[in-house]
């Protein structure tokens, strides 16, 4: 620790305590920032449910698409890595989380999504049951990446054709892609994530050798879902009432681990990109 205040652009000493420990901030103030503020600049408190200040955001949009890395000591950090552990469910030892960055999208782009997620909300009255706008909930998505984003800092997005991951987090998903992977989709033609990161982790596949692997953490829309513990796939579209599909395990069914699948493009955006591996 150098002694230094870890707010950027300060440079008093850091607060130290009567036995003479030595903290990461000069003041309560910084600490607060750093820790619960804006993740871009860590000058200032987020805005409204942003992970930014109101600068930042403003700033972030004009260049967007992009990626922000998100320090270790903010509560954002810590939130999304311990969904990540939590969720691990395979026999295999949850690998260590290497970088963990904040996907900020095109506002056209999210604002189809809030769009859709509204309507969602307008049918399903879920905020009048406790329940997030929409039942909007997070999940992981594991796909190719063809090039080294995400890595030491590297967040210039390719154009690879082979790179789904940098195509995903430059325009969403798109269902029109659904199968190319693997050949077939156990709940038909849909866009799939799960809330077990084991298993998006089946799905991460780097193109570029590297040690390290990446999945998306994803906003998904879920509104009414239908469970099936049994194969459906024929489904284009979810059953008549629901807004999407979950797949769960059963020993009726092939299925291991859970599947939430939605039928339309703006049902999901990417929010997180999580880097891991030894």
């Amino acid at each position: 620790m150098s002694g230094i205040c870890a707010t950027p652009g300060c440079s008093r000493a850091v607060y130290r305590d009567a036995n003479g420990k030595a903290g990461k901030y000069c003041r309560q103030t910084h600490r607060s920032w750093g820790e619960k503020g804006c993740i871009s600049c860590r000058r200032a408190e987020k805005f409204g449910e942003s992970k930014f200040c109101f600068p930042c955001e403003e700033h972030l949009k004009t260049v967007a698409p992009g990626l922000v890395l998100v320090p270790r000591d903010n509560e954002t950090y810590h939130n999304v890595a311990n969904q990540f552990q939590r969720s691990w469910r395979h026999p295999t030892l949850c690998p260590k989380i290497r970088a963990i960055y904040k996907i900020v999208e095109r506002p056209e782009i999210m604002d189809r999504y809030n769009v859709y997620r509204n309507a969602v909300e307008f049918r399903g009255g879920f905020t009048a049951k406790g329940i997030t706008s929409g039942n909007q909930q997070r999940r992981w998505h594991g796909t190719n990446r063809g090039c080294r984003v995400g890595e030491s800092g590297q967040t210039t997005l390719c154009y690879s054709p082979q790179c789904a991951l940098c195509s995903i987090i430059r325009t969403s998903f798109d269902i029109a892609h659904s199968k190319k992977k693997t050949g077939w989709g156990r709940f038909g033609n849909g866009i799939y994530t799960s809330s077990t990161s084991s298993k998006s982790n089946d799905y991460s596949n780097n193109i570029v050798s590297s040690p390290w692997k990446a999945v998306l953490l994803a906003y998904v829309a879920v509104g009414r879902a239908k469970t099936f513990e049994t194969d459906q796939p024929t489904l284009t579209q979810p059953p008549n009432g629901y807004d999407s599909v979950i797949g769960e395990p059963s020993p009726m069914g092939s299925l291991n681990y859970d599947e939430l699948v939605v039928y339309t493009n703006d049902a999901v955006r990417p929010a997180y990109l999580v880097m891991y591996g030894s």
